[in-house]
């Protein structure tokens, strides 16, 4: 069953089941979990009010796992996200290697979210940058803080681990399907991490622009940046080597990532006009 506070359009599995619920709501979830083996939970707020950030990271959460115990559900997975350990450099990683050190709101929430969620028993999963159909942070952030810095603000250089939104997907369905994991955390990423230099060359070949200029440590764009509303943080995460060990949860779920193609291949393909979503 998928479960979404909004109507599913176009759920590709014609063998699931919809319904409509709002973890923010206490008791909305319980007669939906009643049955329930695994219960995977991948609602969160990503933007940039705390309180949001609160009422559906933190208490959201808490009231899923109060309705998970109520229903009996014997295992929860929370999709949560690297930047729980804030900024970098992180190099290679591994998930017992890093403590908390969120620098926003949001990362800060879902810190609480996973503890809460581990004092369950349950397990996380941590990505860090998602592409693919339906993205509206990945490609069109870098492409706007391009557009703002008139270039990269950085040498290219920085290495990141991306995950194809498809691949994430067998990868926790691989994990609920497989042995339970109580208290574990996994990264989710392709084991090979990506330059950013071709990602950035990659979106603006695909739409069509000029390969923009890398400008290093260029003040004028860092003001231009700040003031049109990026953090620091944010700036960070895609100019300085944010990549993870991930090996664990590709052996746990039984898949290969020969299997999707490659990061590299994965991303070219996935906003080719006739593949993904529009970054646009």
């Amino acid at each position: 069953m998928a479960l979404s506070r909004k109507p599913v359009a176009g759920l590709r599995d014609n063998n699931a089941t919809t319904a409509t619920a709002d973890i923010s709501v206490p008791g909305s979830l319980r007669r939906i979990l009643t049955g329930a083996d695994v219960v995977i939970h991948a609602a969160s707020y990503v933007g940039s009010e705390p309180r949001l950030a609160h009422a559906v990271n933190e208490a959201g959460t808490g009231n899923v796992i109060e309705q998970c115990r109520e229903a009996g559900v014997p295992r929860l997975i929370y999709v949560s996200t690297c930047s729980v350990y804030g900024s970098g450099p992180h190099r290679g990683i591994r998930e017992s290697e890093a403590g908390y050190h969120p620098a926003s709101a949001a990362s800060a929430s879902r810190a609480v979210a996973e503890q809460l969620v581990l004092g369950y028993g349950g397990e996380i999963v941590r990505p860090s940058l998602v592409f693919g159909a339906g993205d509206r942070w990945l490609v069109p952030g870098l492409l706007k803080l391009m557009k703002v810095a008139g270039g990269w603000p950085g040498d290219g250089s920085a290495l990141l681990s991306i995950i194809d939104v498809a691949a994430l997907g067998r990868l926790i369905s691989g994990l609920a399907l497989t042995d339970p994991q109580p208290g574990r955390a996994f990264h989710a990423a392709y084991p090979e991490p990506v330059r950013v230099s071709f990602l950035v060359e990659s979106v603006a070949r695909i739409l069509g622009e000029d390969c923009p200029t890398f400008l290093g440590d260029n003040e004028r764009a860092g003001q231009a940046l700040r003031a049109a509303g990026f953090s620091a943080h944010q700036i960070d995460l895609v100019t300085k080597d944010h990549w993870y060990s991930s090996g664990d949860l590709w052996r746990i779920s039984g898949l290969e990532p020969e299997t999707f193609g490659g990061s590299l291949g994965e991303f070219s393909s996935a906003y080719e006009p006739s593949g993904g979503a529009d970054p646009r």
